[in-house]
C-alpha cells in the first residue's frame, strides 16, 4: 500500500504544480487549450492502454516467466502499432478546436495519448510498487519536474507539455528494457507468439469495458450541463470530488488486482471472497468517512459559494462508496476468473440504463437527479457482475487451471 501511494502521490502532486506553471508561462488561454487537448488525448489514452490495465494484472500473476514476456512483448507490438494513428488522430481533432492555441491543444493531446503506453500493469501484477516507481513514476514526475523548471525560466508551456510527453516515453521504454531485456533478444525470439489481430481479438473485452467505463463517468457532467446547467457548478464540485477520492483509492484496488489472481485454483474462490468482503467493509467505512468531512471539502472546493444539500452528499458518498466495490470486482475478481465478458456486458447495460436516469433526473430535479441516476445504472452494472461471478466461481468448482493461453485475456485458460 505504501509503495503504490508513493507512486500516486507524486504524480498527483507534479500534475498540480505544472498547472500554475503553465498559466504563468503562457496565460490561461493558452492552459485552457491544453486542457482541452489533454481531455481529447485522454480518449486516446484509453484506446491505446487496449485493455491492457484491466486484464494484465490477472494474466502475468497467473503465468510463468515465460507466458508473462510474451505477453508483454505481445503488448509491447500491439501499442506500438496503435500509437501512431491514434496519435495522429488525436492532435487533428485538438488542433482543429485549439484555434489560435492549435499546437499547444494538439502537443497535449498527444502527451496524454501517450499514457496508454504504461506498462503499470505488469508491476501490479507481479506486486512490485517499487519498481513501478522507479521505472514508470520516476521518469514521468522527472519530465514534468524538467518542464515546470524550464518554464519558470522563461520559457512558454509548450516546454512544459513536450517534456510531460518526454517523460512519458522514458518511462515507457525504461519499463520495456527492464522486462524484455533486449540483450537477451535470442531468447525472447525464440518464445512462441501470436499474430497482431489474435492479439488484438484477445483484448477485445478488456479494451471495450474501459472504453464503455470512460464514457459513463465522463458523458454525466455534459448531460447536466445540456439539460440542467443551473445544477452543473454544484454536480461539478461533487464529481471533482467523488474522482479525486476514487484515484486516492487506487492503491488499494491496485493491491488486490495483483493479490487475488495469484492464488492457486483451489484457493482462487476464496481470495476472490476474501477480496470482496474487504471493498464492502471498506466502501462502508469510506461512505461514512465522506459523509462527515464532505461539507468542509465541498465548501473549500467550491470558495464558500456552492452548498449542495444533504441530499447530494449522501448520493456522492453512495456513488463512491458502490465504485469502489465495482473496481475490486470488475479488476481483480472477475479478471482474476478469466470473465471478462461479465464485466463488458454489465458495462453495456449499466449505461445504457444509466445516462437515460441521469437525463431524466438532472431535468426534473438537478444534481441530486443526475446523482441518482448514475448511482442506478452503477448499482445495476455492480448486481449484473456479481452474478456473474457467482456463476464463475460455482462453474469453475469442478476444474482446474492450467496457464495456457486464453482468448479473453491472454493468458491463464481453463
Amino acid at each position: 500500500m505504501i509503495g503504490y501511494s508513493i507512486s500516486m502521490v507524486l504524480l498527483a502532486v507534479v500534475s498540480l504544480a505544472v498547472i500554475p506553471s503553465m498559466v504563468t508561462a503562457s496565460g490561461a488561454a493558452a492552459w485552457g487549450m491544453i486542457a482541452a487537448g489533454q481531455s481529447i488525448g485522454g480518449v486516446g489514452a484509453v484506446v491505446v492502454a487496449y485493455g491492457w490495465g484491466l486484464s494484465g494484472p490477472a494474466s502475468v500473476a497467473r503465468a510463468d516467466a515465460q507466458m508473462r514476456l510474451t505477453a508483454y512483448a505481445e503488448s509491447v507490438t500491439c501499442k506500438l502499432l496503435i500509437i501512431v494513428p491514434i496519435g495522429l488522430l488525436v492532435f487533428s481533432v485538438a488542433w482543429s478546436v485549439g484555434r489560435d492555441y492549435a499546437i499547444f491543444a494538439g502537443v497535449g493531446a498527444l502527451s496524454t495519448a501517450t499514457v496508454g503506453l504504461t506498462a503499470n500493469w505488469w508491476f501490479v501484477g507481479l506486486a512490485q510498487p517499487y519498481r513501478l516507481l522507479v521505472f514508470e513514476t520516476i521518469p514521468r514526475v522527472l519530465g514534468t519536474g524538467i518542464g515546470i523548471f524550464y518554464m519558470t525560466h522563461g520559457s512558454s508551456a509548450l516546454v512544459g507539455v513536450l517534456w510531460q510527453l518526454i517523460g512519458m516515453v522514458a518511462a515507457f521504454v525504461a519499463s520495456t528494457v527492464w522486462i524484455l531485456r533486449p540483450w537477451k533478444l535470442r531468447r525472447l525470439r525464440s518464445l512462441p507468439r501470436r499474430q497482431v489481430g489474435a492479439v488484438l481479438a484477445s483484448q477485445r473485452q478488456g479494451v471495450t469495458s474501459t472504453v464503455l467505463s470512460s464514457i459513463y463517468s465522463s458523458t454525466p457532467i455534459v448531460i447536466v450541463s445540456l439539460i440542467a446547467p443551473g445544477a452543473q457548478p454544484v454536480y461539478a464540485v461533487v464529481e471533482k470530488v467523488q474522482r479525486q477520492v476514487i484515484v486516492g483509492l487506487g492503491p488499494f484496488v491496485t493491491i488486490l488486482q495483483g493479490w487475488v489472481p495469484r492464488a492457486s485454483e483451489r484457493e482462487l474462490a476464496r481470495r476472490v471472497r476474501t477480496g470482496l468482503t474487504a471493498a464492502v467493509v471498506f466502501a462502508v467505512a469510506l461512505v461514512g468517512f465522506m459523509l462527515a468531512i464532505a461539507p468542509e471539502l465541498v465548501w473549500w472546493l467550491g470558495g464558500g459559494q456552492i452548498k449542495p444539500s444533504f441530499l447530494t452528499l449522501l448520493l456522492m458518498s453512495l456513488v463512491t462508496g458502490v465504485s469502489l466495490i465495482e473496481a475490486v470486482v470488475s479488476k481483480a475478481c472477475l479478471a482474476a476468473l478469466h470473465r471478462l465478458d461479465v464485466v463488458t456486458r454489465a458495462t453495456a447495460i449499466g449505461s445504457l440504463v444509466g445516462l437515460p436516469c441521469v437525463a431524466v433526473g438532472a431535468a426534473l430535479w438537478g444534481a441530486e437527479g443526475a446523482l441518482c441516476g448514475i448511482f442506478a445504472g452503477l448499482l445495476l452494472r455492480l448486481v449484473l457482475e456479481l452474478v456473474g461471478m457467482r456463476r464463475a466461481i460455482a462453474s469453475r468448482s469442478g476444474g482446474a487451471l492450467d496457464v495456457t493461453m486464453d482468448p479473453e485475456i491472454g493468458v491463464g485458460g481453463s
